[in-house]
C-alpha cells in the first residue's frame, strides 16, 4: 500500500474540482471513508485559496498514517502569509474559510519554504492495519 501519494494541478479554477475528486479516490482506495466528507470540503477550501489568494499552481499531497489521514495543498506563493482564522461579520462573502480546519480537524498548519507555502490538515480514521491489503491506484506514489 502506498502510504503518500501526490497529484499536481495549475492554476485554474477547474483544477479544484480535480482536487476534489483525487482526494475523494484516494481516501476511498485506503478505506478511509470515514474522513472523506471532511477532508474533501477542505481540500476545496484549500485548493480555491491556492489559486485566489496566491495565483498559483498547487499539488495535493495525502498521507495516511496508524490513525489518520493528511492532507497537504502546496502553492508556489511563499511571501502570500496565511492570514490568522478569524470570524467575519454577517456581512461578509469571505474571509472565513480557515476556520474550517479549525472546525473540522484534529489538527492543522501551515510551513514555508523557499520556493512554497504548504497548509495541511489532519483527520482521523480507521488504523492502518484494518486496510493494509488495500491497493491505491489513484495517483503517483511517493513512497
Amino acid at each position: 500500500m502506498h502510504t503518500t501519494v501526490r497529484a499536481a494541478y495549475p492554476a485554474d479554477r477547474t483544477a479544484v474540482a480535480q482536487a476534489r475528486r483525487f482526494v475523494r479516490n484516494t481516501l476511498m482506495a485506503w478505506g478511509a471513508e470515514d474522513a472523506i466528507d471532511d477532508a474533501v470540503l477542505l481540500t476545496s477550501e484549500l485548493a480555491t485559496n491556492a489559486i485566489t489568494h496566491a495565483g498559483t499552481s498547487f499539488e495535493v499531497i495525502c498521507r495516511v498514517t496508524d490513525s489518520s489521514v493528511q492532507v497537504e495543498v502546496i502553492d508556489r506563493e511563499p511571501t502570500r502569509v496565511l492570514p490568522a482564522p478569524r470570524e467575519g461579520c454577517d456581512l461578509s462573502v469571505s474571509g472565513r474559510g480557515l476556520l474550517m480546519p479549525v472546525l473540522l480537524a484534529a489538527a492543522w498548519g501551515v510551513s514555508y519554504a523557499a520556493e512554497s507555502k504548504t497548509v495541511w490538515f489532519r483527520l482521523p480514521t480507521r488504523a492502518a492495519s484494518d486496510w493494509a491489503s488495500v491497493t491505491c491506484r489513484c495517483a503517483a506514489s511517493v513512497e
